[in-house]
């Protein structure tokens, strides 16, 4: 009895140490060519400088990890797959460059300038998320809140856009397709938007 017993033992443990934790895989986000949003424009919409704040991120998005929504109530980390760098980091960076490629605005201002801007933009990353609440038609949405303003004045001008796109499975890679082409929908909805903004 004790040598079939020590034999279920040695099994457990060689089981346990033979069962490696896969590695994480991180993605980046990426904007698509130039070429393919909004012609830049020849004459600034906007006089002056923009600086691009850093979207805040609602709970649990701040997360690096990606997100699956299983049902209405439940949302799911995944451990092993997520961003290189927290995504509301990713989606700033991302926005600086299109509206520095679109010409809205005389010039972008750097992360980190000293210097004063005429305007501002600040945000929030509202939503992120792989949904699988429908197994068989996979998608992912995302959500991001902008808000623009004068330095001089208090009153912004908001702009919500929320995409969903359709993915062909739920893989991590695939996820990531889906929220690139969300979010490069997201950016030409915003220069389309400012370009509606009445400006002095």
């Amino acid at each position: 009895m004790k040598t079939i017993l020590t034999l279920c033992c040695i099994s457990a443990l060689l089981f346990g140490c033979s069962s490696t934790t896969p590695p994480r895989k991180d993605f980046l986000l990426s904007n698509v060519p130039v070429s393919q949003h909004h012609a830049r424009l020849a004459t600034p919409h906007f006089k002056g400088s923009l600086q691009v704040q850093d979207l805040h991120a609602l709970s649990p998005y701040r997360s690096t990890s990606l997100i699956y929504r299983e049902s209405a109530q439940r949302f799911v980390l995944d451990p092993y797959n997520g961003f290189l760098a927290p995504p509301a980091q990713q989606i700033s960076s991302l926005t600086r460059e299109a509206l520095a490629a679109s010409g809205l605005f005389t010039v972008i201002l750097p992360l980190g300038s000293s210097l004063m801007p005429s305007w501002r933009l600040e945000g929030e990353l509202q939503q992120l998320y792989v949904d699988v609440t429908i197994p068989a038609q996979p998608r992912v949405t995302l959500s991001i809140r902008y808000a623009l303003s004068q330095v001089e004045h208090n009153t912004p001008l908001i702009f919500e856009f929320t995409q969903t796109e359709a993915i062909v499975d739920a893989s991590p890679e695939q996820a990531v397709i889906g929220f690139n082409r969300a979010l490069n929908t997201i950016l030409l909805q915003l220069e389309s938007s400012l370009l509606t903004v009445n400006t002095p």
